[in-house]
């Protein structure tokens, strides 16, 4: 018995663990190297410390010459230290989207079986967030952790500026969070109507011809207006409740510099403090605040930071729980839907129900059905790109939808109801955007009765095409996309209304292709609304959908036309 490729839950949390050992030398040397930046940012107040009241005393020149080229070095070794940490972080960003972009990325695309998959730029999109939060934000959190130490320093010199300090950084921790609340709700709002205006302009250049066609760029015109506006406007109320906040917290900070200064000469005329202690602590305290307040403006990045990788960790997860075990006999084995039903999240009526239908290898199962009856969600369900709530769907003992991407690349083929072309060449969309075997791209695209028209084309294989590619018609680009689904002679082929957009003779030519790969031993789902003669006399099976119960029946013979009534035995399926 084989075994899949991929570990499971445990193997995906394996995956965090090792990335974790492999930066845990890297992450020591940042705090060490945080550690020194911040402590030779007390050079400064015990500079002031000493050239305020021991130099004076003294009148030594050369103490005070010594202590500020000590402080000098101090400060430029702090520097120093600050740049190889920030590049340190910046490589450590890189490397994390290195490492899991790809994982995140084929997730994202092969599994999409499971209903709240997300989408593949969604998935990158919380890499992104985590990797912008290691390069931009992780040493304000690195560095906030040592203003305690600052404020402490302040006690030593006089409890009462330890206070001070204390009681102005409770302020500031305040603000924080209290800015992200009243700015929540306009952040939401601005990114609702910016994806409004998106989703509008993406649309309009999608359906381009249909737009110029009946002059619909006026009014989708201002539809996009009307969104944009939406966005700006709120997007203008967050940025002025976001610079609201930061000059309360930058107020707060000049207030408590000058608090500072100013309770601290009246402790000198108290007797209570020194000339040198009074700004030692100023510089402390102004230190200390920095770093504070350095961090509540991050606040909000390291939320969104904590939930991209909890979302992360999770797609992981869920990719390891497609862990299947393969016999070494499932590509020989029956394609077996046993009571499946599935609905729509948020749909009350299932689109199937207790659906029960074996195909064997060669047979040719054909699904008939008016538009909404189904077929497409069927097909879906077939090949695993959806999930049923209810049943199973199998190759054998093994669940379609949990079979390791690469063995359902090589079991299964699919075409869409709507043709999709990929940039790159001809033999590139037909090997499945791989360089793939030569001689089974021809196998394919003859079978498909599109060699002839692609060794016409200027590059013949290597011709570059796209969705967007002008000179293909549209039966042409179904050819493509149907060598690109018979590609490799998959074990199991689903063909959704194959023959939308074929002429004739194209028809006739999938016609036989799917004989052809009958004999193979591939077994042919093929969904149409209306079949043709010839697509029922090679049938072996038929699933009718539409009524209260799919009905299943078995061809009677070779010359009879199945579907017909007495040529048939109808049976509803429970």
């Amino acid at each position: 018995m084989a075994r899949s490729k991929n570990r499971g839950t445990k193997g995906r949390n394996q995956v965090i663990r090792v990335a974790w050992r492999a930066s845990r030398p890297g992450l020591i040397a940042v705090g060490i190297f945080s550690a020194f930046i911040n402590v030779l940012k007390f050079s400064v107040p015990l500079y002031m410390l000493h050239a305020f009241d021991r130099v004076p005393a003294s009148r030594s020149i050369e103490t005070l010459v010594m202590l500020t080229l000590i402080v000098i070095v101090a400060l430029i070794a702090g520097l120093a230290l600050e740049v190889v940490r920030r590049r340190m972080l910046s490589r450590w960003g890189i490397w994390i989207e290195q490492q899991f972009g790809v994982r995140l990325l084929h997730a994202s695309l092969a599994n999409r079986s499971i209903s709240d998959t997300p989408t593949a730029p969604e998935a990158l999109g919380e890499l992104s967030t985590l990797r912008s939060f290691v390069t931009r934000s992780a040493a304000s959190w690195l560095d906030v952790v040592w203003a305690p130490l600052f404020f402490f320093g302040i006690y030593l010199i006089h409890p009462l500026l330890g206070a001070l300090g204390v009681g102005t950084i409770v302020v500031l921790l305040l603000l924080g969070p209290l800015q992200d609340l009243i700015t929540r709700g306009t952040r939401r709002a601005s990114r609702q109507a910016e994806s409004a205006a998106d989703r509008i302009v993406a649309g309009a250049e999608r359906n381009i011809e249909t737009v110029g066609a009946l002059t619909m760029s006026t009014s989708l015109t201002e539809r996009w207006r009307r969104s944009n506006i939406a966005h700006l406007e709120e997007r203008d109320r967050s940025e002025a409740n976001i610079a609201l906040f930061r000059t309360m917290m930058r107020g707060l900070g000049q207030c408590f510099r000058i608090a500072m200064i100013g309770v601290g000469i009246w402790l000198f005329l108290q007797n209570e403090a020194t000339l040198g202690g009074i700004f030692a602590a100023r510089m402390m305290g102004g230190f200390g605040y920095a770093l504070a307040e350095r961090a509540v403006r991050e606040w909000r990045s390291l939320k969104e930071a904590g939930a991209s990788y909890q979302r992360v960790k999770q797609m992981l997860s869920e990719e390891g729980e497609r862990e299947a075990s393969v016999a070494d006999t499932t590509s020989e084995a029956e394609l077996i839907v046993d009571s499946v039903s599935f609905r729509y999240y948020g749909r009350r009526d299932y689109v199937v129900r207790r659906l029960s239908v074996e195909v064997g290898r060669g047979e040719l199962l054909l699904i008939i059905g008016d538009a909404a009856t189904g077929k497409t969600t069927l097909s879906r369900l077939l090949i695993g790109l959806l999930q049923p709530q209810y049943g199973q769907i199998r190759l054998g003992d093994v669940e379609i939808w949990r079979l390791p991407p690469e063995m359902r690349t090589q079991l299964i083929g699919y075409l869409p109801q709507h043709t999709e072309l990929f940039h790159g060449t001809v033999r590139e969309n037909i090997a499945r955007m791989g360089e793939g075997n030569f001689s089974e791209v021809l196998a394919a695209a003859k079978l498909a009765n599109i060699h002839d028209t692609v060794v016409r084309l200027p590059q013949g294989y290597d011709t570059e095409i796209s969705e967007d590619t002008t000179g293909l018609s549209g039966s042409e680009r179904k050819r493509i996309a149907l060598a690109r689904a018979i590609y490799g002679a998959p074990r199991l082929l689903v063909l959704d209304e194959p023959a939308a957009n074929l002429d004739r003779p194209s028809r006739r030519a999938m016609e036989a292709a799917i004989v052809e790969l009958k004999r193979a031993g591939t077994s042919i789902i093929m969904t149409q609304t209306a079949p043709s003669v010839r697509s029922s006399r090679i049938a072996d099976k038929f699933l009718t959908l539409g009524g209260s119960e799919p009905e299943i029946s078995v061809a009677a013979g070779a010359n009879d036309v199945p579907g017909r009534p007495g040529t048939a035995d109808l049976r509803a399926v429970k």
